[in-house]
């Protein structure tokens, strides 16, 4: 069956739906802490949460659909867009740029295209959950400053005009940048307080997406193809195999790469090193069993492979910011609060 192809503004009634790609103090915020939903007979449900400010505005979306869906949206934009995809898969095209974007899981890209025209693909049956942030153009520009080739490179697309993506396809999201949209969407309190942790928590999400964008020539230098697609295989094997107990020696016979690769390749390849990507993976699994499948803190901590649930504890304290029992207590409202 063909995919359904539709426009933005006939599914989206931006009166209530806030534009992702829009920025602005009159954009409406969710303070309830809960997802405003919008339902559509063919397109699914929307679910999101939004907040905005004068020089930028975050979104967390949540996209359920039945049909395979082509969306077209061709409204033009002067901001400077940022997804972070979370789950799901949504492949997209800027018209004004050549590649498309194939977002994945754990990837981000940042696009500017002002002329508009963007065409969405989503499979049916999809569950898609995204970050979005968009930024003041001018805001951008002063933010990035201009020290080297690609911020000279941007700098000169933003004058012109001229549609441009931070790199090209989609990057892997890193370890730190997971951590702070974590950060982001569990931000509680209320007032200025809130805001401006909300606000400088995106910037430093900004920052590590632009070290990336400004230094994939150094990572290449540093790996050779060959062990880059390895160290590929090894990460795609800790996402499966991520309770079972490794060794770096065990990686290295594996993947047959020597430990300083194995060490040092997973951390240039991925900003972090592969023991902190497991650990990450763990707890977020903790998180869900916790929040969604009514096991006690000690089930969890066993099926995690702890002897003891003090010791799970301490160590999803460490990493969340919470402990097991009030993570669990929150359920799902403390899912995201931007």
């Amino acid at each position: 069956m063909a995919a359904l192809v539709l426009n933005s503004s006939d599914i989206i009634d931006f009166s209530t739906f806030p534009s992702p790609q829009e920025v602005g103090l009159k954009l409406p915020s969710n303070t309830s802490g809960d997802f405003a939903t919008h339902y559509h007979p063919k397109a699914g449900t929307i679910k999101y949460k939004s907040i905005g400010f004068p020089h930028m505005h975050l979104m967390d979306i949540r996209w359920t659909t039945n049909e395979e869906i082509k969306l077209y949206d061709s409204t033009p934009d002067s901001t400077v867009n940022i997804n972070f995809q979370m789950s799901g898969q949504l492949d997209t095209h800027f018209f004004g740029l050549k590649q498309e974007l194939c977002m994945r899981p754990h990837k981000h890209n940042l696009v500017f295209a002002p002329e508009g025209g963007d065409l969405n693909h989503i499979r049916a049956n999809s569950s898609i959950e995204m970050f979005h942030l968009s930024l003041d153009k001018a805001f951008f520009a002063d933010a990035i400053g201009c020290d080297d080739a690609w911020s000279e490179a941007v700098l000169n697309n933003l004058d012109l005009g001229r549609p441009f993506a931070g790199a090209k396809g989609t990057v892997d999201t890193t370890h730190q940048m997971l951590r702070l949209i974590s950060d982001i969407r569990n931000c509680t309190g209320a007032g200025p307080m809130r805001n401006l942790l909300i606000q400088s928590k995106a910037l430093e999400l900004l920052a590590f997406q632009i070290g990336q964008f400004r230094n994939p020539l150094r990572v290449r230098e540093e790996i050779r193809p060959d062990d880059a697609e390895k160290l590929h295989q090894l990460k795609d094997y800790l996402d499966r195999n991520f309770l079972a107990e490794t060794s770096l020696t065990e990686l290295s016979r594996i993947f047959v790469l020597n430990e300083f690769k194995v060490k040092k390749g997973f951390k240039a390849l991925f900003g972090t090193s592969v023991f902190a990507y497991l650990r990450q993976l763990r707890m977020e699994y903790a998180g869900n069993l916790l929040r969604n499948c009514n096991m006690s803190v000690e089930e969890v901590a066993d099926v995690l492979g702890y002897e003891y649930a003090q010791h799970f504890s301490i160590a999803f304290k460490k990493f969340t910011g919470s402990t097991p029992s009030g993570f669990q207590t929150r359920g799902s409202s403390k899912t995201v609060s931007a």
